[in-house]
């Protein structure tokens, strides 16, 4: 059971960059800048990670390490391999609880927005530092929730598998499975070289994260029980 908990994660993230994803109408800049300096030097990303054998895999129960994940997807995506990562990342928790605690909804949605683009930007940089401390050099991920096939209570078994995540990276887990703070991405990783995204086979229509181009028919073609 390896474990690797990467906190120094350099990321920039401007008040123009982030004032012209959120929309900010410009004569609400004052205010937003002010909202920006609270809050950025409280973000402190971390992504925990770790290195898991596969012990049994029947095409629709996984057991990786010492938890069951029961996914079609997920065994036919990683049947020939002998090892996986699970992760889970933040943007952290103080500039969560800050975010909340402003009276204001916008200034609100305007610090949650700061903390999800330093999500984005930390987990890009540190994916390639995972990638090379795992010696990898091709990732494809699945994340709980993400698709029916693979439901957001998979997040109990990721998490008892990773342990310590709360120790870790300050993230905790709902009644509902939600992870705390919401600016906070899980999964696991797998080696291969063949791109795989789960916009794939999710149809939602104009999804601002989507990755990838649906394909109706994904699902038929290579993941069905024939």
């Amino acid at each position: 059971m390896i474990r690797h908990t990467i906190t120094d994660i350099p990321f920039e993230i401007t008040p123009e960059e982030v004032a012209q994803t959120l929309r900010v109408n410009e004569d609400d800049f004052d205010e937003f800048l002010d909202v920006y300096n609270e809050t950025v030097p409280l973000l402190k990303p971390v992504l925990y990670f770790g290195e898991e054998e596969i012990h049994s895999n029947d095409g629709r129960n996984v057991v990786i390490g010492d938890q069951t994940f029961s996914s079609r997807i997920l065994a036919v995506n990683i049947k020939d391999l002998k090892k996986v990562y699970p992760y889970v990342a933040t943007s952290g928790r103080a500039a969560y609880d800050h975010a909340q605690a402003y009276d204001d909804p916008l200034y609100s949605f305007w610090a949650h927005g700061i903390c999800e683009l330093a999500l984005r930007k930390a987990m890009s940089v540190g994916f390639e530092e995972a990638k090379a401390r795992l010696g990898v050099s091709a990732l494809n991920s699945m994340n709980p929730g993400s698709l029916s096939d693979f439901p957001i209570s998979a997040q109990r078994p990721l998490f008892d598998l990773l342990k310590n995540v709360e120790e870790e990276s300050g993230v905790t887990l709902t009644d509902t499975f939600l992870m705390v703070p919401v600016k906070s991405g899980s999964g696991i990783w797998f080696e291969s070289n063949k791109h795989y995204a789960n916009c794939m086979m999710c149809p939602r229509v104009n999804c601002p994260s989507r990755r990838a181009d649906y394909r109706e028919d994904m699902f038929e073609a290579e993941y069905a029980e024939k």
